[in-house]
């Protein structure tokens, strides 16, 4: 009888070696978060996505905000070899989209009723025409002020109510042993700074008109020369250690101290909150300073690409239904340091800046001042972002007139009409 055992149990063991093993449908996704933030705030998806029965292929591509991952897309594309899905910024899923590699998400629309949960000023970088071709994930704000209490403290100084003011405390930081300013030699971190002094100084009707519209006379105005001089003396706060700086690591400078405040979107302040502190008590949140305040949103999202695969068409349904999921959502921008991008999620758990900025977004929309943020391709067309991107940078890391970089910021709009 043992033997009689023994033999069935080999013969059954056979058997299951010869049959194929289901494998789980994995799903690749190419994004650009690769910070310890970021990924964490990403897993919330991911494991959401477990649940339906899917798994993740994780492509990070990070670097150049999202720059490096266009390219490892073109490549990928050139070769026939499309990811499942993509996270996007600006412009990117619509011109990919007019391109005819995307999938739209109609159908997925129309069931769930995604669109009356997407603010109106977000539905045309996640629209091709009258196609739903990705879905929002979040809502940032890129207009932030991030600083160290205890730096402001040491220094003795109280958040800045102008540029001036902010300018001035520089002083102050400095004769502390604190530097004031962080941040990196990379274009985009620099547009950062160069799309809040455009509207901060100039007011969201000039933003529009400079960034949005293109208007000659507004790039070669007084106003935009207040802006480039405003620049320089804002560049006189950075450290000489600036070059190759990683945006997470200038965030870092002002989590340890060494640096007393950093202009940046609200990523920024999931890095804080990663590392255990809190608003108000460890860092301040604030929006950049002006009489005239803005709302300058980024938003990212998700496109899913036409594959053959129908496993992986099935996954990219479950994708898109996780991303616009409520819990997801909450769960996701509570680690990323964003809100949620349905506007019919609130914040009543969120930390104090997400309330801030929950409160300032709604004050935003009521005046008329909520922007998309430039430098990630929420203004113009991304040839004449590029353009804003190049002269700020070259600008705050070279010796140029203001006058000059005025002239370069025309000449490069007209080269790129």
């Amino acid at each position: 009888m043992r033997k009689l055992s023994s033999a069935l149990i080999a013969s059954t063991l056979a058997l299951a070696a010869a049959l194929p093993v289901h494998a789980e449908t994995k799903i690749e996704v190419l994004h650009h978060w690769v910070s310890e933030s970021e990924v964490a705030a990403l897993n919330t998806i991911r494991e959401a996505l477990a649940t339906k029965g899917y798994g993740w292929q994780d492509s990070a591509v990070g670097g150049m905000s999202g720059g490096n991952m266009q390219q490892a897309l073109r490549s990928r594309l050139a070769a026939g070899n499309p990811p499942g899905a993509m996270q996007f910024i600006g412009w990117e899923g619509i011109d990919w989209s007019k391109e005819g590699v995307m999938r739209d998400l109609n159908d997925l629309d129309k069931a769930n009723g995604w669109q009356a949960t997407i603010a109106p000023q977000v539905l045309p970088f996640v629209k091709n025409g009258d196609d739903l071709i990705a879905v929002p994930i979040n809502m940032h704000r890129q207009n932030w002020v991030w600083a160290n209490k205890a730096a402001f403290d040491k220094a003795g100084i109280e958040q800045p109510k102008t540029w001036a003011d902010l300018i001035a405390d520089g002083d102050k930081l400095r004769a502390a042993g604190i530097i004031p300013l962080a941040i990196g030699d990379e274009p985009w971190q620099i547009q950062v700074v160069f799309d809040a002094l455009v509207s901060d100084i100039g007011g969201p009707d000039f933003y529009r008109k400079a960034l949005v519209d293109l208007d000659p006379e507004a790039l070669n105005s007084d106003t935009m020369k207040q802006v480039f001089d405003t620049l320089r003396q804002v560049r006189g706060l950075v450290d000489d250690g600036f070059n190759g700086r990683d945006w997470a690591v200038a965030t870092g400078m002002v989590i340890d101290g060494q640096a007393a405040m950093q202009v940046m979107g609200d990523w920024a302040k999931g890095e804080f909150l990663a590392k255990g502190l809190k608003p108000g008590s460890d860092f301040l949140c604030f929006a950049t300073p002006s009489e005239t305040p803005s709302f300058q949103f980024v938003i990212d999202s998700f496109g899913v690409f036409k594959v053959s695969d129908p496993e992986v068409s099935k996954a990219q349904v479950a994708l898109a239904e996780v991303v616009m999921d409520p819990k997801v959502q909450h769960d996701f921008n509570l680690i990323k340091g964003s809100i949620p991008a349905r506007t019919d999620l609130g914040v009543d758990d969120f930390d104090d800046c997400a309330k801030k900025g929950f409160e300032e977004r709604a004050t935003a929309i009521e005046n008329n001042a909520m922007l998309g943020g430039a430098t990630h391709g929420f203004a113009a067309q991304p040839q004449f972002s590029a353009v804003f991107s190049d002269v700020a940078a070259q600008f705050f890391v070279n010796e140029m007139s203001s006058e000059d970089a005025m002239q370069l910021l025309v000449d490069g709009i007209d080269n790129a009409r």
